[in-house]
């Protein structure tokens, strides 16, 4: 019996110099289907480009052949189309685009050339081993970079079994491939105290604690960490993700969250955005004690752009703002930079701001199906995570014990 067919898929053709006319030929990325062989025109530089031709050629071909009547084969699917289509059609609606693009790009570099029948146990645990020998391509300098975590690797590998789930919805197939995961561990649901969180302000305005002493630090960094104080004070305040917050402007937006301050709401999403069912973005209420720091802040912003105005500059239009200028991405450098100086643990990461709302809230005994509503989480998720810092907590439990107590005595 021969090798099943592997389907359309990309190469890269080595650059070369043509026996001919004797010119260089650039290196580019091709389609090879069979015997064919078909120029995408773009460079080892433009892999995603490519990528999108190949999806391109990929329908185009399927929707002009009747082989699409029947179900695909595993074996006769490529990865790389299968995450080229999702890569182009579905991950640019998610919420993280860029996370997501970065994710698609770490599952091609392993699984491109495989096809799905190739997916099993062994080569899911083999992928998850790959990945936690690799450095987080984030960080700037490779020597210091931390290594991607078997949960990194895990949220990589359920988002090559979306692509697939996607992929069967237009193109089925005769099975879908089971995907092996690392076990799930929960990250820290630790909330910050309230003077762990007075300490990490004092650092964003300026201040180091050395030796048990809070020191000045120079101007420079007091200015460049001007934006992290709103960053602070909203996230504690209403709890809102971390990656939502740089994207919150001033004045109503179609896609972007936005603040009314004369009706004191903050909307997390664009007024045509679509919600995402697991990472719900509500509108809140604006606290009376942030309230009056976003007026100030506005105030701040309007006498700054009047003198960009002046010197033929762009607005401020986001909240959050580093010299001027709307900050790309989330915010991470900075913020780890402030709880070192606070004196905080390393493991305090932006998202610890939602757990301390969400622990705040609960020992407040603030009604569970409010709570869970202001911070964009289900009750059932607020009450598993949370529930155990409101003060009835098993209250019912003790008083039980109590009540045996005295009859036993």
């Amino acid at each position: 019996m021969g090798r099943p067919a592997k389907g359309a898929r990309l190469y890269l053709r080595d650059g070369r110099i043509d026996p001919k006319s004797g010119r260089v030929v650039a290196a580019v990325y091709f389609i090879r289907d069979g015997q064919k062989n078909i120029s995408t025109g773009c460079g080892p530089e433009r892999l995603e480009d490519a990528q999108i031709a190949l999806a391109e050629y990929v329908t185009a071909r399927k929707a002009a052949s009747r082989a699409t009547d029947r179900a695909q084969h595993p074996e006769e699917v490529l990865v790389d189309e299968v995450v080229a289509l999702y890569a182009r059609e579905k991950a640019p609606k998610v919420a993280d685009p860029g996370s997501a693009s970065a994710r698609l790009t770490a599952i091609l570099d392993w699984w491109g050339g495989k096809t799905l029948g190739e997916i099993r146990r062994s080569s899911c645990q083999a992928y998850v081993a790959h990945r936690s020998s690799q450095p987080i391509k984030t960080f700037k300098d490779p020597s210091r970079a931390r290594l991607v975590t078997p949960a990194g690797a895990r949220r990589e590998l359920e988002d090559l079994s979306a692509a697939v789930t996607y992929w069967a919805a237009e193109y089925p197939l005769t099975r879908k491939p089971e995907f092996t995961y690392p076990a799930a561990i929960l990250g820290s649901r630790d909330a910050l105290s309230r003077n762990q969180v007075a300490a990490l302000l004092r650092a964003a305005r300026g201040w180091r604690l050395v030796n048990g002493r809070w020191r000045e630090t120079a101007m420079s960094t007091r200015s460049n960490r001007a934006h992290l104080v709103r960053f602070v004070l909203m996230g504690i305040y209403t709890g809102t993700r971390p990656g939502v917050l740089p994207k919150l402007r001033w004045t109503p937006s179609d896609d972007c969250a936005w603040v009314d301050l004369d009706k004191g709401w903050i909307y997390r999403r664009g007024r045509k955005e679509a919600d995402h069912p697991t990472k719900r973005r509500p509108m809140c209420r604006i606290p009376k004690r942030l309230l009056r720091h976003m007026h100030r802040w506005r105030r701040q912003d309007d006498a700054l752009n009047l003198q960009r105005a002046k010197a033929g500059l762009p607005s401020i239009e986001t909240v959050l703002h580093h010299g001027g200028r709307a900050i790309r991405g989330r915010i991470r450098k900075g913020f780890h930079g402030i709880v070192a100086d606070a004196g905080l643990p390393d493991a305090v990461t932006p998202h610890w701001q939602r757990h301390t709302a969400a622990t705040w809230l609960m020992e407040a005994d603030v009604p569970l199906r409010r709570a869970a509503q202001y911070l964009g989480m289900t009750p059932r998720t607020l009450e598993k995570v949370y529930g155990h810092h409101r003060p009835d907590y098993q209250s019912d439990v003790s008083a039980a014990f109590e009540r045996s107590g005295r009859r036993a005595a």
